[in-house]
């Protein structure tokens, strides 16, 4: 199996995918985004689309932590932590149909890392003068789980057993980036429909390594 490493980029590409250092699996590769949309990635290179597509990921955890941040200082703490479990993972499974390029930009400015930290310093320091210190808990707990994808890796591994033969989830994400990146450009995609075959394909082909590897155990 040969592995194509790209020094000036963040992902390795396999014959099976791409995966990246954030620890993200696309599958689908370079030769076949160039042959379903021919001529976008000499407008877009493939470095930016994977980033643009994580930025949409992450937001399940950025605008969780924001949002458990603002219910917690003005609703509490048990409405924060119900409202918020519940919008998490509906918001991460259904984001690829709202996926649109004005959207990515807010969404990268709250995926810096000091945003977030700083909307959770100032809520749970006002929580710490207020005495509420179960909040404070529940909030650095909260914020841990968000921040570091557990909860949203467990949403991920729960739809991907429910929901077989269908694309996952990241894979509907860059799907989506790309369309939209090419329809500003006026790049025509040809048969979307043989795209996701080809991804489902790549994914039935991972599934069967791990089958197989699990077995040998």
């Amino acid at each position: 199996m040969s592995i194509s490493r790209h020094p000036d980029a963040h992902f390795i590409e396999t014959p099976r995918g791409i995966f990246t250092s954030a620890g993200n699996w696309f599958h689908i590769t370079k030769a076949a985004l160039e042959k379903y949309a021919p001529g976008l990635l000499e407008i877009h290179p493939l470095d930016k689309l994977i980033k643009k597509a994580e930025v949409w990921i992450r937001s399940a955890d950025n605008i969780g932590i924001i949002l458990f941040m603002m219910l917690l200082y003005s609703l509490g703490t048990w409405p924060a932590l119900l409202i918020t479990l519940f919008f998490v993972p509906v918001w991460h499974i259904n984001k690829s149909s709202v996926i649109n390029l004005p959207t990515t930009g807010l969404l990268t400015v709250i995926d810096k890392e000091i945003v977030v930290v700083i909307v959770a310093m100032l809520v749970l320091s006002w929580m710490g003068i207020t005495g509420e210190y179960l909040s404070v808990f529940l909030g650095i707990v909260i914020f841990c789980v968000l921040k570091f994808g557990w909860f949203r890796f467990l949403v991920e591994w729960s739809y991907g057993n429910l929901f077989r033969g269908t694309l996952l989830l990241n894979d509907r994400v860059l799907k989506m980036i790309i369309l939209n990146y090419a329809i500003r450009e006026n790049i025509p995609v040809k048969e979307v429909d043989a795209m996701e075959k080809e991804i489902l394909s790549l994914i039935g082909k991972q599934q069967e390594v791990i089958r197989k590897y699990r077995n040998r155990k």
